[in-house]
């Protein structure tokens, strides 16, 4: 099965392989800007770097909406699983965490600089406390420690 090939954000007709290298979005070699860090697109290419806002609103909204789909669902599961198995208090918020990191990356399109990791820490942590029983957690240290664990993933999660 091939996949199709993406086209030119400016020229809808044309077909490429190229990307800017800030945002992301497919260019062509007519609109395709030389920069020292590689291609950027005629938008990223004109804008001073200490003025660039980093990330499109789009890639926050994808960030947001994977990032919580996967926390709220996972915590959902983990809060199943540990109350059937009552063990895995650490690994499996672990697993969550780098899961809620893997899903934010995807939604902001593999960018990883601020806020994105605060973003992916903030949903793994509230995914991780639905998953210890929501504020009851509060009162036992070791799901605590299950909680900083999922914050911690989800860094490694988005970077990976």
């Amino acid at each position: 099965m091939t996949t199709p090939v993406p086209t030119c954000v400016n020229h809808r007709d044309v077909e490429t392989r190229l990307s800017c290298s800030t945002c992301g979005d497919p260019i062509c070699t007519q609109c395709m800007r030389t920069a020292p860090v590689g291609q950027k697109c005629p938008a990223c290419a004109k804008v001073p770097r200490n003025a660039r806002a980093l990330g499109k609103p789009s890639h926050y909204a994808k960030a947001i909406a994977a990032g919580a789909a996967v926390a709220l669902g996972g915590g959902l599961v983990l809060n199943l699983v540990l109350g059937a198995i009552r063990f895995g208090g650490i690994i499996l918020p672990a697993l969550l965490g780098f899961g809620v990191g893997k899903a934010v990356g995807w939604g902001a399109r593999r960018q990883t600089q601020q806020p994105f990791p605060a973003l992916a820490i903030g949903l793994a942590v509230v995914g991780a406390i639905l998953g210890g029983g929501g504020l009851a957690i509060l009162n036992r240290p070791f799901a605590l420690l299950g909680v900083a664990v999922a914050g911690y993933f989800a860094v490694r999660g988005l970077q990976a």
